[in-house]
C-alpha cells in the first residue's frame, strides 16, 4: 500500500485543542432505566456494571466541565411504546411492555449525576441523539466547535452520536471512562472504530488536564 506515512497507516488520528467557549459537553442517556439498580435493565436481568462505571468519571467531568462555564446538554432515548420506537426498538423484548418510555421515572436523568434545571435537555427517538431532534440547533446556538462526549452505550448511542457529530463538522472527543455498555466485550472495538474512524478518544484524566490548563491562561 502506498502512503506518505513511511508506517504504512492510512489514517491521522485526531487531536482538538480545547478552545473556551466553543466547547460543549453532551452525555449520552444516562437514564435511570440504564443506570438505576431499579431500572428496567437490570429489573430485566441485564448487567449493568460496565455502564454504571461511568457514574464517578462522569461527576468528575461534569465538575470541572461546569467550574469552567461547558455547558452541559443532556440526551434521553425512548419513545411512546414499541410502535414509535422503530425496527431497532422491536429487536429488544425485553422493551416490549416497558422500558425507555417517555414522561416515566426510568426515561430521567439518573440523579446522582447532578441535572440541573438550566442545563440542556434533547430527547431522542433513535441511537443518533442528531436523529430528529433539536440537537444540532441547541449546539449552534452554544457556538460550539468541540463536543465532549460522556454515557451509553458506547457500541450504540455514543458511537452514532460521535460520528453524527463529524458528519456535522463538530470535532467529537469521546471520553472512554465514561463510556459504558451492556455488552462489555465491545468496548474496546467501539472505541477503536471511534478512534481511527471519526473522533479523538481520550482518557478522563487528559481531558480534565486541558480543562484545568484553559482556566489557568483564560
Amino acid at each position: 500500500m502506498s502512503s506518505d506515512d513511511p508506517t504504512g497507516i492510512p489514517f491521522e488520528e485526531a487531536h482538538w485543542d480545547l478552545v473556551p467557549g466553543r466547547i460543549v459537553l453532551i452525555v449520552i442517556d444516562p437514564q435511570n432505566d440504564f443506570l438505576h439498580p431499579e431500572g428496567w435493565y437490570a429489573q430485566k436481568g441485564i448487567d449493568i456494571s460496565h455502564m454504571r462505571r461511568t457514574i464517578e468519571p462522569t461527576q468528575q467531568l461534569l465538575a470541572d466541565a461546569r467550574a469552567k462555564n461547558i455547558p452541559v446538554v443532556w440526551t434521553r432515548h425512548g419513545s411512546r411504546g414499541v410502535e414509535d420506537g422503530g425496527p431497532f426498538m422491536r429487536l429488544r423484548p425485553f422493551l416490549k411492555d416497558g422500558g425507555l418510555r417517555q414522561n416515566t421515572w426510568g426515561y430521567e436523568i439518573f440523579e446522582e449525576l447532578g441535572p440541573r434545571e438550566d442545563d440542556w435537555y434533547v430527547d431522542k427517538t433513535r441511537l443518533s441523539a442528531f436523529y430528529n431532534s433539536n440537537l444540532e440547533g441547541v449546539l449552534r446556538a452554544l457556538d460550539a466547535d468541540t463536543v465532549l462526549i460522556a454515557g451509553v452505550l458506547t457500541n450504540q448511542c455514543v458511537a452514532a452520536t460521535s460520528k453524527d457529530a463529524m458528519f456535522r463538522d463538530f470535532k467529537p472527543i469521546v471520553i472512554e471512562d465514561c463510556t459504558g455498555t451492556t455488552l462489555p466485550h465491545l468496548h474496546d472495538p467501539a472505541i477503536e472504530m471511534m478512534r481511527v474512524g471519526w473522533c479523538e478518544v481520550r482518557d478522563l484524566e487528559s481531558a480534565l488536564s486541558e480543562i484545568r490548563q484553559l482556566a489557568k491562561r483564560h
